[in-house]
């Protein structure tokens, strides 16, 4: 999911670069490691409209309604990764997809939702949360975010 207006840091969110790679890229590669296809899901404004990658246009009514539109579109089962988590542990995914049991699972790391849900059917009253707090996965929002995962880079976080 790479859709959204930026309003809370950048409109070029997906594009600023952490540790080195535009924070979509690194999205993209953890999800490569999960799945065959993989699609950026955008919106018409989208700074990564012009991008190689295969897409999914949404309508950008807002994460929850375009994250359904880009599964409908995509199939199930599908995984949903925002772009601006630029540092997802594999564990935590790998945790995600042997505990859920629900249609949609999504990921909380330290109680806290991070955007990243496994969806196996489109029943939204069959839901489940799926714990991760073995390490922080950071959602980059503001610039101050910005600054401590790249520090977290640095650092070998």
């Amino acid at each position: 999911m790479a859709g959204g207006k930026g309003t809370r840091f950048t409109p070029l969110k997906p594009l600023v670069e952490v540790c080195g790679l535009p924070s979509y890229y690194r999205v993209y590669q953890v999800a490569r490691m999960f799945a065959e296809e993989v699609f950026l899901a955008i919106t018409k404004s989208s700074p990564l409209i012009f991008s190689a990658l295969s897409k999914i246009i949404t309508e950008g009514r807002g994460y929850e309604m375009d994250v359904y539109e880009a599964v409908k579109k995509v199939g199930i089962p599908t995984l949903v990764f925002p772009a601006d988590t630029p540092i997802i542990p594999i564990d935590a995914v790998e945790i995600l997809i042997s505990s859920c049991e629900a249609d949609i699972c999504s990921l909380k790391n330290h109680g806290d939702y991070v955007g990243i849900s496994l969806w196996r059917g489109f029943n939204t009253s069959n839901y489940q949360d799926v714990e991760y707090s073995s390490s922080k996965i950071y959602n980059v929002n503001t610039y101050e975010d910005y600054v401590r995962v790249n520090y977290l880079c640095r650092i070998g976080v």
